[in-house]
């Protein structure tokens, strides 16, 4: 009999032929103290809020580990209401062992059924909520791993999504020989580079479910010669924008940068952008305002805010939640924890 059978999996589940045993040889907690288990779990996996929905705690939570990729069985035992801080150095790989979860991704549900398979990479916010004695298999695929597996640039092209039912048992496959290997010790020692490529196989798997290559586009040998004055404009666009993160910028100097009238300027970019020019200002600003962030913490939000062009900073915090999920203050705490 499998693990998972152990834990209650239904007998019809794709994941009936999951092979738990070494990763619940390493139980990484078990507590019925809140923020004793909050803790835990924060530091091994990313900051989050948690609400309990009953007086029942009864965290368990197991670990194994590879060379890059670490596998976690978690439960809450009672009913939990969670918010993620946004993870953007991996993918995350929800499996349901034991009852479901409800995961909302950017503003989109998704319900995971036991025995379900579901990956999550948000790009503004993530919500999730956990039926009483719902068990989850979590693991986070780092993209540098993701990224060492092609050649050519990587980019998002969805932000979750549930694995289809005809491709579970190849996937288990990959998990029952990761967890094997993790419990292998020192005794694969010389077979690193073998261990290596199992793991950028799982990556690549789980790659494959959200991720697209940016392939160039191809073109005759005539239209690469000849001009493409949309891109190019797109390209001049970002390029002013971006030279001018901390400057004032307004509606004139962006058509006289781009050589086009507001009209043509805010049909470029909700054709490129998918919004008007000075939205796209504020993104590019918010966005580096939030990579000088996670570069130091500890500075001051009202410096940060003015660096970037952003008078107010309570209105500098209000855009910078709306469009990160999270305010600076939980940017910088979750940093530094």
């Amino acid at each position: 009999m499998s693990a998972l059978a152990s834990v209650g999996a239904p007998a019809t589940s794709s994941l009936r032929r999951l092979d738990l045993a070494p990763l619940y040889e390493d139980c990484l907690i078990r507590s019925d103290d809140r923020r004793e288990s909050y803790d835990c779990i924060a530091s091994e996996l990313t900051d989050y809020r948690l609400d309990w929905r009953g007086a029942a705690v009864d965290v368990r939570a197991y670990r194994a580990r590879m060379q890059n990729l670490a596998f976690y069985s978690l439960k809450y035992g009672d009913e939990v209401a969670i918010a993620r801080g946004l993870y953007r150095k991996f993918i995350l790989v929800h499996v349901a062992l034991k009852n479901s979860i409800e995961v909302e991704v950017d503003g989109h549900t998704t319900r995971v059924p036991e025995g379900s398979v579901f990956f999550s990479s948000p790009q503004k916010s993530i919500r999730s909520r956990w039926q009483e004695g719902c068990e989850q298999l979590l693991i986070p695929v780092p993209l540098r791993v993701l990224h060492a597996t092609d050649r050519e640039p990587l980019r998002l092209a969805r932000s979750h999504r549930l694995l289809a039912p005809t491709l579970a048992p190849m996937f288990i496959d990959q998990l029952n020989l990761a967890l094997k290997i993790s419990r292998a010790g020192n005794n694969l020692e010389s077979y690193a580079d073998w261990i290596e490529e199992v793991e950028k196989g799982i990556a690549r798997f789980v790659g494959l479910q959200l991720l697209e290559r940016m392939r160039p586009i191809a073109h005759s040998p005539q239209e690469q010669r000849q001009p493409q004055p949309g891109r190019d404009k797109r390209e001049r666009l970002e390029s002013f924008i971006r030279a001018r993160l901390k400057a004032p910028i307004t509606l004139d100097k962006l058509t006289e940068a781009v050589g086009v009238g507001r009209t043509q300027l805010n049909r470029l970019c909700q054709e490129g952008f998918d919004c008007s020019p000075m939205a796209l200002v504020r993104r590019m600003r918010l966005e580096a305002a939030r990579f000088d962030l996670e570069q130091s913490p500890d500075q001051d939000f009202t410096s940060l805010s003015l660096r970037y062009g952003f008078e107010h900073q309570s209105r500098f915090a209000q855009y910078y939640r709306a469009t990160f999920g999270e305010l600076p203050r939980e940017t910088k705490r979750r940093l530094r924890s």
